[in-house]
């Protein structure tokens, strides 16, 4: 064949095929305009509010579930938020769902650590002795994101978003409210905390990026968030509004550096913060309701052109100084798509839906947010298919293909950052005693980890205190720790919403430095916070594990008994202690026959 023979023969495909996506593109495109063109406006209004939803096991005749018609059909909201739910009930709920609605919903999930529902059979003694300790009961359990920043792997961050992705789809999730792309350069941010990736702008962006590229390849739509950047506050959104002196340069060099890289990736949702910027914004309004913040600089500057949604409006940093409807009517006038969980949502809608009718919303605004929600919908094939195949969800979701590669995740993120007297891997005649400590009683924590150490040392015993713990249950701790070679603590006490500051009582202070001063090597575990290993006396050995899951627990008890090699790096400082990149190397000694 003659090379202009061959040339013809190319171009003539070449333009078949572009003729073919051309096609295609225009089928999806009138399903968009063909939608929109059938629309009232009450429903249009309807499409940008997502709502709470409760996807448990509800008889239709039941008041959960007759809400949830209520909001399909009465206010015509464009998706729900799951507010609760295990995989197979979420599946079985949002299927009736979308049969109920004219247009087909989107369903959205915060799911920062995966489709994982902790749903424990506690084995009960006399009772089947031969069923396992423990059943997942979910999803795939993956750790924090700060975990997957210890492990510096990007391609951990697209595996989480891919298995995320995956088993979200399976169920009838279609929007997830993740990654967190705040720089958490504040040690004392009490919301964000292990929820971002790090502190070093270029690597959160590194695994930000990866992670939508994976949840996207499922197609999972993303989220960033929280737009303009969460990561340097000492105020949780969910309390008050606050105050962030920065300017724009500052915001080009730290905050807005992964939101960009996500942008980039394709992400196809950005999610606001409630917090203000006086020095961008002189009103003082929270960004979720700043022209100046949502039109000018995130669909502007930074040129993104996909789904802009709230953070949940209920929070205090919105409800203080705005009502419902009020604040739906300025969030939409600033640029947003979609009201995320109002704080009332006939008020919000009606406020919405006033405005429009009033002109002070036109109509052109409207149909440009509904437009961008029916194109999301289109691209994750709601056009096509609004249900999930029941049967298929057990194929999919929890597969052990999956639970490899999250056990990977678990491990490599373990990081050592003190191990005076080589300390670690503990000796096999080692008797240890363990000692959690949590905010709140808990019975049952720490299990997988005293199962995993019981493996390998002499023996393993345990005590657990709590914040609210006196003096009488700490010394009859004290007493315990007495016949023991070494003395392990594992801090099990991290950020929240609507809690506020991380600290220790005084009696538990008075505890911890009191084992400094003893005799016996103490090793400290922070499962979940790294930065309260600032707050604790040095000890002889120090990990951060990022996170208090099963996983997490097995992985660090397989680190302390040398059966797994420790990898981790910190990823962000802690003051006056660890600086960012910190980490101790250290070889397995043992393998898993050695047990």
């Amino acid at each position: 064949m003659r090379l202009r023979e061959l040339k013809r023969i190319i171009t003539f495909l070449c333009a078949f095929v572009l003729v073919g996506i051309m096609n295609m593109r225009g089928q999806q495109s009138r399903w968009v305009d063909s939608t929109l063109a059938t629309m009232t406006v009450e429903e249009k209004v309807g499409q940008l509010f997502v709502a709470d939803l409760v996807a448990v096991y509800s008889n239709r005749e039941s008041p959960n579930f007759q809400l949830a018609l209520e909001w399909v059909h009465k206010y015509h909201v464009g998706g729900f938020v799951l507010a609760g739910g295990i995989v197979t009930d979420i599946a079985l709920m949002t299927n009736a769902l979308q049969r109920e609605s004219k247009i087909p919903l989107l369903i959205n999930g915060d799911l920062e650590g995966g489709l994982w529902f902790n749903h424990p059979y506690r084995w009960q003694r006399g009772r089947a002795p031969e069923l396992p300790r423990f059943i997942g009961g979910g999803g795939t359990s993956l750790p924090s994101l700060m975990a997957i920043g210890a492990t510096g792997n990007p391609r951990y961050a697209y595996e989480f978003g891919r298995i995320t992705g995956e088993e979200a789809r399976a169920v009838g999730i279609h929007w997830t409210n993740s990654p967190v792309a705040d720089v958490n350069i504040n040690p004392n941010n009490p919301i964000i905390n292990t929820r971002s990736f790090g502190e070093n702008p270029a690597e959160v962006a590194r695994l930000v990026e990866a992670y939508v590229q994976g949840a996207q390849s499922a197609r999972l739509m993303a989220t960033v968030k929280h737009f303009p950047g969460h990561g340097d506050t000492q105020e949780d959104t969910h309390m008050k509004l606050p105050l962030l002196p920065f300017d724009r340069a500052r915001l080009d060099s730290v905050e807005f550096v992964p939101f960009k890289a996500g942008i980039h990736a394709g992400v196809k949702a950005v999610m606001t913060a409630h917090i203000a910027l006086p020095n961008i914004d002189p009103t003082n309004r929270p960004s979720t309701l700043s022209p100046v913040m949502m039109t000018e600089i995130l669909r502007g500057s930074l040129g993104f052109n996909g789904v802009v949604v709230t953070d949940g409006m209920t929070m205090q940093g919105v409800t203080d100084n705005n009502t419902p409807d009020e604040a739906a009517v300025r969030a939409i006038e600033a640029g947003v798509d979609v009201v995320l969980v109002p704080e009332d949502l006939s008020k919000a809608y009606d406020g919405v839906l006033r405005a429009v009718k009033s002109g002070s919303i036109s109509s052109q605004r409207l149909d440009q947010s509904v437009h961008r929600l029916l194109e999301a919908k289109l691209w994750v094939g709601l056009d096509k298919q609004r249900v999930v195949n029941i049967e298929d969800i057990s194929n999919i979701v929890g597969s052990p293909k999956a639970e490899v590669i999250a056990d990977s995740m678990f491990r490599d993120a373990v990081t050592l950052l003190r191990n005076e007297g080589k300390v670690l891997p503990l000796k096999k005649r080692a008797r240890i005693h363990i000692v959690s400590i949590t905010d709140e009683p808990d019975v049952f924590v720490g299990e997988a980890f005293g199962d995993a150490m019981r493996s390998g040392v002499q023996s393993a015993t345990m005590s657990r205190l709590w914040n609210g713990s006196g003096k009488e249950d700490i010394n009859r701790v004290s007493a315990e720790l007495r016949n023991t070679d070494v003395i392990v603590l594992g801090i099990y006490v991290s950020i929240g919403a609507w809690k506020g500051e991380n600290k220790f009582s005084n009696d538990l202070e008075e505890f911890f430095q009191k084992l400094a001063r003893g005799k016996k090597p103490v090793v400290t575990i922070a499962f979940g916070d790294p930065y309260v290993l600032s707050k604790m006396p040095l000890s002889d050995g120090m990990i951060a594990a990022y996170a208090g899951l099963r996983k997490s627990e097995e992985a660090v008890g397989k680190a302390l008994l040398g059966m797994s090699e420790v990898v981790g790096k910190l990823p962000v400082t802690i003051p006056g202690r660890f600086k960012r990149g910190n980490g101790i190397h250290l070889m397995p000694v043992r393998s898993s026959e050695d047990r």
